[in-house]
Protein backbone atom coordinates (compact mmCIF):
# COMPACT_ATOMS: atom_id res chain seq x y z
CA UNK A 1 0.00 0.00 0.00
CA UNK A 2 2.68 2.85 -1.13
CA UNK A 3 2.01 5.46 -3.61
CA UNK A 4 1.45 3.30 -6.40
CA UNK A 5 -1.83 2.63 -4.89
CA UNK A 6 -2.79 5.94 -2.91
CA UNK A 7 -2.11 8.58 -2.30
CA UNK A 8 0.44 9.69 0.43
CA UNK A 9 0.09 11.57 3.33
CA UNK A 10 3.21 11.81 5.59
CA UNK A 11 2.85 11.79 9.43
CA UNK A 12 4.66 14.92 10.43
CA UNK A 13 6.14 14.70 13.58
CA UNK A 14 6.23 17.83 15.37
CA UNK A 15 5.18 19.44 18.50
CA UNK A 16 4.45 16.85 21.43
CA UNK A 17 4.43 14.18 19.37
CA UNK A 18 8.52 15.11 17.80
CA UNK A 19 9.34 15.08 21.13
CA UNK A 20 7.60 11.80 21.78
CA UNK A 21 9.34 10.32 19.07
CA UNK A 22 12.96 11.51 20.28
CA UNK A 23 12.02 10.63 23.50
CA UNK A 24 12.88 7.09 22.51
CA UNK A 25 16.18 7.85 22.16
CA UNK A 26 16.84 11.26 24.12
CA UNK A 27 14.11 11.59 27.39
CA UNK A 28 15.09 12.00 30.72
CA UNK A 29 14.87 10.38 33.65
CA UNK A 30 12.02 7.86 34.02
CA UNK A 31 12.17 4.46 35.77
CA UNK A 32 11.48 1.09 33.81
CA UNK A 33 10.32 -1.98 35.57
CA UNK A 34 11.15 -4.23 32.95
CA UNK A 35 14.57 -4.75 32.22
CA UNK A 36 14.53 -5.56 28.25
CA UNK A 37 16.63 -5.52 25.09
CA UNK A 38 15.88 -1.84 24.77
CA UNK A 39 15.50 -0.99 28.06
CA UNK A 40 19.16 -1.96 28.35
CA UNK A 41 20.08 0.58 25.54
CA UNK A 42 17.56 3.35 27.10
CA UNK A 43 17.78 3.01 30.56
CA UNK A 44 16.40 6.25 31.01
CA UNK A 45 12.85 5.80 28.88
CA UNK A 46 9.57 5.29 30.44
CA UNK A 47 8.48 2.12 28.00
CA UNK A 48 4.80 2.30 29.87
CA UNK A 49 4.26 5.60 27.87
CA UNK A 50 2.26 5.28 24.39
CA UNK A 51 3.59 7.58 21.28
CA UNK A 52 0.37 8.99 19.33
CA UNK A 53 0.92 9.47 15.64
CA UNK A 54 -0.95 13.04 15.15
CA UNK A 55 -2.96 12.68 12.07
CA UNK A 56 -4.81 9.95 13.07
CA UNK A 57 -4.60 9.57 17.26
CA UNK A 58 -4.01 5.91 17.15
CA UNK A 59 -1.30 4.81 20.08
CA UNK A 60 1.74 2.70 19.92
CA UNK A 61 3.76 1.15 22.89
CA UNK A 62 7.43 2.69 21.84
CA UNK A 63 8.69 -1.25 22.14
CA UNK A 64 7.17 -4.75 21.12
CA UNK A 65 8.47 -7.98 23.14
CA UNK A 66 8.23 -11.30 21.72
CA UNK A 67 5.30 -10.46 19.90
CA UNK A 68 5.61 -13.12 17.13
CA UNK A 69 6.49 -15.72 20.26
CA UNK A 70 4.08 -17.75 22.69
CA UNK A 71 6.95 -17.47 24.91
CA UNK A 72 7.40 -14.80 27.97
CA UNK A 73 8.87 -11.46 26.42
CA UNK A 74 12.99 -11.89 25.89
CA UNK A 75 15.64 -9.24 26.16
CA UNK A 76 16.92 -10.57 22.79
CA UNK A 77 13.24 -10.02 20.79
CA UNK A 78 12.15 -6.58 21.65
CA UNK A 79 12.03 -4.25 19.00
CA UNK A 80 11.97 -0.12 19.49
CA UNK A 81 9.40 2.21 18.04
CA UNK A 82 11.41 4.15 15.94
CA UNK A 83 8.61 6.02 13.88
CA UNK A 84 5.13 6.67 13.10
CA UNK A 85 3.03 7.81 10.25
CA UNK A 86 -0.19 7.23 8.13
CA UNK A 87 -1.56 6.55 4.68
CA UNK A 88 -4.06 7.98 3.39
CA UNK A 89 -6.31 7.43 0.38
CA UNK A 90 -8.03 9.80 -2.18
CA UNK A 91 -11.37 8.20 -2.47
CA UNK A 92 -12.52 11.90 -4.58
CA UNK A 93 -10.80 15.01 -5.53
CA UNK A 94 -11.47 16.76 -2.45
CA UNK A 95 -11.53 14.35 0.33
CA UNK A 96 -9.38 11.75 1.71
CA UNK A 97 -9.35 9.13 4.38
CA UNK A 98 -7.14 7.83 6.71
CA UNK A 99 -6.60 4.20 5.98
CA UNK A 100 -4.28 3.05 8.69
CA UNK A 101 -1.59 4.28 10.66
CA UNK A 102 1.85 2.68 11.07
CA UNK A 103 4.63 2.53 13.56
CA UNK A 104 7.68 1.11 12.64
CA UNK A 105 9.92 -0.67 14.80
CA UNK A 106 13.64 -2.16 14.88
CA UNK A 107 15.78 -4.96 17.04
CA UNK A 108 18.36 -2.46 18.51
CA UNK A 109 20.74 -5.05 19.17
CA UNK A 110 20.62 -6.40 15.18
CA UNK A 111 21.31 -2.81 14.11
CA UNK A 112 24.67 -2.74 16.48
CA UNK A 113 25.47 -5.45 15.06
CA UNK A 114 25.21 -4.97 11.56
CA UNK A 115 25.34 -1.18 10.73
CA UNK A 116 27.45 0.28 13.50
CA UNK A 117 30.70 -0.42 12.14
CA UNK A 118 29.87 1.13 9.04
CA UNK A 119 28.04 4.32 10.38
CA UNK A 120 28.75 5.15 13.89
CA UNK A 121 31.04 8.09 13.07
CA UNK A 122 29.13 10.08 10.37
CA UNK A 123 26.39 12.52 11.17
CA UNK A 124 22.85 12.17 11.34
CA UNK A 125 22.14 14.53 9.01
CA UNK A 126 24.65 12.90 6.55
CA UNK A 127 22.89 9.59 6.49
CA UNK A 128 19.11 10.38 6.62
CA UNK A 129 19.67 11.29 2.91
CA UNK A 130 22.21 8.83 2.21
CA UNK A 131 20.15 6.24 0.26
CA UNK A 132 23.12 3.45 1.28
CA UNK A 133 22.20 3.51 4.95
CA UNK A 134 18.41 2.83 4.14
CA UNK A 135 19.74 0.00 1.66
CA UNK A 136 21.79 -1.51 4.38
CA UNK A 137 19.13 -1.58 6.72
CA UNK A 138 17.13 -3.34 4.20
CA UNK A 139 19.89 -5.84 3.00
CA UNK A 140 21.05 -6.69 6.27
CA UNK A 141 19.17 -9.15 8.34
CA UNK A 142 18.04 -6.49 11.03
CA UNK A 143 14.36 -8.01 12.80
CA UNK A 144 12.41 -5.24 12.16
CA UNK A 145 8.43 -4.84 12.26
CA UNK A 146 5.68 -2.67 10.86
CA UNK A 147 2.56 -2.35 12.76
CA UNK A 148 -0.60 -1.49 10.91
CA UNK A 149 -3.62 -0.50 12.90
CA UNK A 150 -6.75 0.08 10.31
CA UNK A 151 -8.51 3.70 10.96
CA UNK A 152 -10.95 3.36 8.13
CA UNK A 153 -14.60 1.95 8.66
CA UNK A 154 -15.51 -0.52 5.85
CA UNK A 155 -12.14 -1.36 4.87
CA UNK A 156 -11.84 -4.88 2.92
CA UNK A 157 -8.69 -7.71 3.68
CA UNK A 158 -9.13 -8.08 -0.28
CA UNK A 159 -8.65 -4.07 -0.85
CA UNK A 160 -5.57 -4.44 1.36
CA UNK A 161 -4.59 -8.02 -0.64
CA UNK A 162 -4.78 -6.13 -3.56
CA UNK A 163 -2.75 -3.04 -2.83
CA UNK A 164 -0.57 -5.14 -1.14
CA UNK A 165 0.56 -7.26 -4.04
CA UNK A 166 0.37 -4.27 -6.95
CA UNK A 167 3.15 -2.47 -5.27
CA UNK A 168 5.24 -5.80 -3.61
CA UNK A 169 5.19 -7.02 -6.96
CA UNK A 170 6.68 -3.69 -8.64
CA UNK A 171 9.60 -4.01 -5.60
CA UNK A 172 10.27 -7.00 -5.97
CA UNK A 173 11.43 -6.79 -9.42
CA UNK A 174 14.05 -3.99 -8.32
CA UNK A 175 14.87 -6.35 -5.24
CA UNK A 176 16.23 -9.19 -8.05
CA UNK A 177 14.70 -9.08 -11.09
CA UNK A 178 15.42 -13.30 -10.87
CA UNK A 179 12.99 -13.29 -7.69
CA UNK A 180 10.54 -16.31 -7.71
CA UNK A 181 7.06 -14.70 -7.38
CA UNK A 182 5.98 -17.88 -5.81
CA UNK A 183 6.59 -16.23 -2.29
CA UNK A 184 3.93 -12.90 -2.98
CA UNK A 185 1.35 -15.56 -4.17
CA UNK A 186 1.91 -17.32 -1.06
CA UNK A 187 1.65 -13.81 0.93
CA UNK A 188 -1.61 -12.93 -0.32
CA UNK A 189 -3.05 -16.27 -0.29
CA UNK A 190 -3.34 -15.64 3.64
CA UNK A 191 -5.52 -12.57 3.01
CA UNK A 192 -8.57 -14.70 2.92
CA UNK A 193 -12.17 -12.69 2.44
CA UNK A 194 -13.14 -14.19 5.78
CA UNK A 195 -11.34 -11.58 7.85
CA UNK A 196 -12.89 -8.64 9.22
CA UNK A 197 -11.08 -5.48 9.62
CA UNK A 198 -12.89 -3.38 11.61
CA UNK A 199 -11.46 -0.03 13.06
CA UNK A 200 -8.84 -0.22 15.71
CA UNK A 201 -7.54 -4.07 13.65
CA UNK A 202 -3.83 -4.29 14.36
CA UNK A 203 -1.95 -5.79 11.61
CA UNK A 204 1.72 -7.03 12.23
CA UNK A 205 4.13 -7.52 9.24
CA UNK A 206 7.84 -9.16 11.05
CA UNK A 207 11.40 -9.45 9.21
CA UNK A 208 12.81 -12.05 11.19
CA UNK A 209 16.37 -12.11 10.92
CA UNK A 210 16.50 -15.60 9.01
CA UNK A 211 14.47 -14.12 6.31
CA UNK A 212 10.66 -14.76 7.04
CA UNK A 213 7.95 -12.59 6.78
CA UNK A 214 5.15 -13.45 9.94
CA UNK A 215 1.38 -12.10 9.24
CA UNK A 216 -0.35 -11.75 12.07
CA UNK A 217 -3.93 -10.04 12.36
CA UNK A 218 -6.01 -8.90 15.47
CA UNK A 219 -3.03 -11.08 17.60
CA UNK A 220 -3.55 -13.87 15.16
CA UNK A 221 -0.74 -15.41 12.96
CA UNK A 222 -2.10 -16.05 9.46
CA UNK A 223 1.04 -17.12 7.77
CA UNK A 224 4.91 -16.56 7.50
CA UNK A 225 6.72 -16.62 4.09
CA UNK A 226 10.31 -17.90 3.85
CA UNK A 227 11.77 -15.14 1.47
CA UNK A 228 14.31 -12.38 2.08
CA UNK A 229 13.50 -10.77 -1.28
CA UNK A 230 10.09 -10.48 -0.27
CA UNK A 231 10.96 -9.07 2.98
CA UNK A 232 13.10 -6.72 1.97
CA UNK A 233 10.25 -5.63 -0.64
CA UNK A 234 8.05 -5.12 2.03
CA UNK A 235 10.33 -2.74 4.34
CA UNK A 236 11.18 -0.99 1.31
CA UNK A 237 7.66 0.06 1.15
CA UNK A 238 8.65 2.69 4.19
CA UNK A 239 12.30 2.89 4.29
CA UNK A 240 13.04 2.61 0.30
CA UNK A 241 12.66 4.70 -2.73
CA UNK A 242 9.41 6.34 -2.70
CA UNK A 243 8.26 5.35 0.26
CA UNK A 244 4.48 5.81 2.24
CA UNK A 245 5.67 8.75 3.60
CA UNK A 246 8.81 10.48 3.37
CA UNK A 247 8.86 12.30 6.49
CA UNK A 248 8.34 8.98 8.69
CA UNK A 249 11.58 7.89 6.71
CA UNK A 250 13.70 10.38 7.50
CA UNK A 251 12.33 10.07 11.34
CA UNK A 252 12.90 6.61 11.63
CA UNK A 253 16.37 7.38 9.95
CA UNK A 254 17.45 9.69 12.64
CA UNK A 255 16.26 7.23 15.24
CA UNK A 256 18.25 4.16 13.96
CA UNK A 257 21.24 6.47 14.08
CA UNK A 258 20.66 7.99 17.61
CA UNK A 259 20.18 3.86 17.88
CA UNK A 260 23.56 3.49 16.88
CA UNK A 261 25.53 6.48 18.77
CA UNK A 262 24.57 4.26 21.70
CA UNK A 263 25.81 0.76 20.94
Amino acid sequence: MDERTTKTHGAPLHGNNHKQMHGCMDQRPCEVEQRSCASVFFPDLNWTRQVVEPRTGIEFPRILQNIFSGENSSSLTSEVLVGTGSRSMKVIKIKSLKVYAFGFYVHPYSVCEKLSPKYASMEADELINHNDFYNDLLREDISMTVRLVVNCIGIKVNTVKDAFEKSLQARLSKVNPETDYHCLATFGSYFTKDIPLPVGTIIDFQRTADGQLITKIGGNQIGAVHSKDLCRAFFDMYIGEVPVSEQTKEEIGRNVVNIIRRC
